[in-house]
C-alpha cells in the first residue's frame, strides 16, 4: 500500500515517513500542497495524509483540487493538523475527508486509522 504524506514541516514529514516505512508501507512525501497534488496524480497513492496549514496550497485546497480524482481512484484522505479549534475540526469533518486528526497524535491511533481506511 502506498501512502503520500503532504507536510511542510520537515521533522514531522520525516518522522511520519519513517513510521510508515517501519510499518511496511510505501511512502511518498511532498513539502507543500502543490507538490503533493502533482505527486498524487503521478503516483496514485492508496491514502493521503495532509497537513492543513501549508504554503502555496493549503490542505483544503489540496483536497478540493483532488476531490474527483480521490473519489474515482478510491484514495482515502486524512487531514493531520495542529489546529484543534472546534471550527477547524468541524470544517475538516464536513469537507468530505475520511478523517481529521490533530497534532500531536498518538502513533497507534494513526496506524489504526490508516489500517482501517486501507481495509475498507
Amino acid at each position: 500500500m502506498k501512502i503520500l504524506v503532504i507536510e511542510d514541516h520537515v521533522a514531522i514529514r520525516e518522522n511520519l515517513e519513517e513510521l510508515l516505512l517501519l510499518s511496511d508501507y510505501q511512502v511518498l512525501t511532498a513539502e507543500n500542497g502543490a507538490v503533493g497534488i502533482e505527486q498524487a496524480y503521478k503516483e496514485v497513492p492508496d491514502l493521503i495524509i495532509c497537513d492543513i496549514s501549508m504554503p502555496i496550497k493549503d490542505g483544503y485546497e489540496v483536497f478540493e483540487t483532488l476531490g474527483p480524482f480521490l473519489h474515482e481512484k478510491k484514495i482515502s484522505f486524512i487531514f493531520l493538523t495542529a489546529s484543534a479549534q472546534e471550527r477547524d475540526i468541524a470544517k475538516g469533518k464536513v469537507s468530505g475527508a475520511d478523517a481529521y486528526m490533530t497534532k500531536p497524535f498518538q502513533v497507534n491511533e494513526l496506524l489504526d486509522l490508516i489500517a482501517k481506511l486501507l481495509n475498507q
